[in-house]
């Protein structure tokens, strides 16, 4: 059966976890018909999409709004921007010399370098994520100086489920995102399947990773590493 609409994606979850939407445990705290489901498929589908983008898969990429900075070096140790709605990771390749940024300029051009949070201490063209009170926000090292316009370049993260929403999912892999929200639900206290179901869910759980993994991979060349850039002779 082929996972082409939300229903589907329902009844799916229920059948590997073995419960019915009538169930009287998914509404026993005044919750929706199926509001467990769908909190279930929003987490599974981002597990998914991490799981596939860890795999090599460069789906759900967007480019932000042109992005808008405050602060000042002086007085905040450099310039922050807030990150989009439902930003999920960015999308930085690193490039034949190393450097890895996620920000472009208009015309696709990329702009500086991203470095770890604890190295903000360093000036110059230079980025990082840092999450102050549970926010994560866009930084710019102190010194940086870009362009007038620049975007920056990221995975989106799949809309909460809900009836009648868009799924965002290459088909062939939709079934991971339901063994990730099965897999999530077999932990819960309504959880009514014993540690046979629970098994299987796993066993189902890592075949779709090894699909997901399968289908990310593009290329059906040999893995290749890439050589080290070098910068001298010695």
């Amino acid at each position: 059966m082929e996972l082409d609409s939300v229903a589907k994606h329902v009844a799916a979850l229920y059948r590997l976890l073995g419960a019915t939407s009538a169930d009287k445990a998914f509404v026993l705290r005044g919750e929706s018909a199926d509001d467990v489901a769908y909190q279930l498929l929003t987490r599974g589908s981002r597990l998914a999409q991490r799981w596939m983008l860890g795999a090599g898969y460069i789906g759900w990429r967007k480019r932000s709004s042109a992005l808008s900075f405050t602060g000042t070096d002086a007085a905040d140790g450099g310039r922050k921007a807030s990150l989009p709605t439902r930003f999920l990771r960015a999308y930085a390749p690193v490039d034949r010399g190393g450097r890895r940024s996620a920000l472009v300029e208009a015309n696709g051009d990329r702009w500086g370098r991203e470095i770890d949070p604890e190295e903000r201490h360093h000036q110059g063209d230079l980025y990082y994520f840092f999450e102050t009170d549970g926010t994560e926000e866009l930084w710019l090292a102190r010194t940086a100086a870009p362009p007038t316009t620049l975007y920056l370049e990221y995975h989106e993260a799949h809309e909460a489920w809900a009836s009648g929403i868009t799924i965002k999912f290459p088909l062939e892999c939709r079934h991971l995102t339901v063994s990730e929200a099965a897999s999530l639900g077999r932990d819960e206290g309504w959880f009514a399947g014993g540690p046979d179901l629970a098994q299987s869910i796993e066993r189902i759980l890592h075949r779709d990773r090894e699909n997901a993994r399968d289908y990310a991979r593009k290329s059906k060349g040999p893995r290749t590493l890439r050589r080290p850039a070098r910068f001298g002779n010695h």
